[in-house]
């Protein structure tokens, strides 16, 4: 099975060595020069994302949701503001939000059980 720069190499028509070597890198840099493909490059010799892309390592539209994949073929930006509530609960560790829970819970037993008490009172 041939190893993922084994994949690079031969897509970008340079030798088959299995290790990262000038050629590879230079081939690499005069490949992100050229700007082919859909997805911006920049010619840093590294085999980014969008280098990987452009090459036919992956293809993006298989890693994110339909909404993202429709964005990326030049539709409308999908709404973030489910991942960013996401991501803000996530910043709180999950221990606090059993602690908070667990206090609340309390509180709101103590309150029906004080209520209940005031009602008995007043019959």
């Amino acid at each position: 099975m041939p190893t993922p720069l084994d994949l690079v190499q031969s897509r970008l028509g340079v030798p088959r060595t299995g290790r990262w070597d000038a050629t590879t890198d230079g081939a690499l840099r005069v490949y992100q020069s050229s700007g082919k493909g859909p997805y911006a490059m920049r010619p840093t010799g590294h085999p980014d994302a969008a280098t990987l892309a452009n090459l036919g390592y992956f293809d993006p539209k298989d890693i994110v949701t339909a909404s993202w994949a429709a964005y990326i073929d030049g539709g409308p930006k999908p709404g973030t503001f489910g991942r960013d509530v996401k991501t803000s609960i996530d910043q709180v560790p999950r221990w606090a939000w059993g602690t908070l829970a667990a206090s609340f819970s309390l509180f709101a037993v103590l309150a029906y059980r004080t209520d209940r008490k005031r009602e008995k009172g007043k019959r």
